[in-house]
């Protein structure tokens, strides 16, 4: 990678992204090419940064230490739904949102994640 070499986060990367998108792009002096360059570059570390974030879930050769770890990420998920806290934040999410759409997505979410607590 020639422009996203040293970034790991997110959020960094979308700051570095917009900074490069001023210098890069044709109508700021900077080259089509160069550009495209580094859009396709920002487009393969997002893709990156989503396999890493996919659910793990204990392979047949993971390590005693590593199944440990999935099943105590496990319980702890269960103890964060049992305890209302995504529920909660999605329902300050559906008051502040002004799309109809979002609202309905996120109270089926709520009702789904309810479910796993009864």
């Amino acid at each position: 990678m020639k422009y996203f070499n040293d970034i790991s986060d997110l959020d960094k990367a979308k700051l570095h992204y917009r900074n490069l998108a001023k210098q890069l792009h044709p109508d700021m002096g900077g080259t089509s090419g160069d550009f495209q360059e580094m859009q396709a570059e920002y487009k393969e570390f997002l893709l990156n940064m989503q396999q890493k974030s996919k659910v793990v879930t204990p392979s047949p050769n993971s390590t005693s230490e590593e199944k440990e770890l999935i099943n105590e990420l496990r319980k702890l998920a269960k103890a964060l739904i049992k305890n209302q806290v995504p529920q909660n934040y999605l329902r300050q999410k559906i008051q502040t949102s002004e799309s109809s759409l979002k609202r309905g997505l996120l109270n089926g979410i709520v009702r789904i994640l309810d479910e796993f607590t009864s």
